[in-house]
């Protein structure tokens, strides 16, 4: 699927609804996998959908914005788009559940994209995840992580190589910053 997302972003995005979500179902559903090489070609799966999505609105054309997903919100079933989903469930696999290191360059080229697309999500999630925290220590560790995550190595907001791997070395640095006290909650 991983190479169908790579080498055809421009069709897939085109499918009908049905088929579409038969390909975001499966995905996700190899994100939580316990085998990492699954993992790994459904984040390069993830890269390649977000990137494409992220190419086509810098371009002025609507990339993956017909499709949308249903979600279960905290008011009830929600539609997204698939950039918010795979946003939202990238954020949760990375800090709530035993993420494996070594899939964290893989993570990395994923999430990226995903940030572009939807930095107001993002900053959002930020909040609302610093809102809930109760202790100011975690709490401004945890804000410093997030500003550096997106802030060091002067990222810019393209997807060329060398910002791809300033934010992989951001998000390992990251990941290791606040795996520890974020994963016990």
């Amino acid at each position: 699927m991983s190479h169908l997302l790579e080498v055809y972003p421009e069709k897939v995005a085109h499918l009908n609804r049905d088929a579409f979500g038969r390909i975001t179902g499966s995905l996700e559903f190899g994100l939580r996998n316990q085998d990492g090489d699954v993992v790994e070609r459904c984040l390069t799966a993830v890269n390649a959908l977000a990137s494409y999505h992220f190419k086509e609105r810098l371009g002025g054309r609507g990339g993956l914005g017909s499709q949308v997903m249903e979600s279960e919100g905290s008011n009830g079933k929600l539609q997204e788009s698939i950039s918010s989903h795979f946003l939202r469930l990238l954020l949760q696999l990375l800090l709530f559940e035993d993420f494996r290191m070594e899939l964290a360059g893989s993570a990395a080229d994923a999430l990226l994209p995903l940030l572009f697309c939807e930095q107001e999500l993002y900053q959002r999630l930020v909040h609302e995840l610093l809102e809930k925290e109760q202790n100011p220590t975690v709490k401004s560790r945890l804000a410093l992580a997030f500003h550096n995550l997106t802030s060091s190595n002067n990222l810019s907001s393209t997807l060329d190589r060398p910002n791809r791997q300033k934010f992989r070395k951001n998000l390992r640095v990251f990941l290791g910053e606040v795996s520890g006290f974020m994963q016990i909650k």
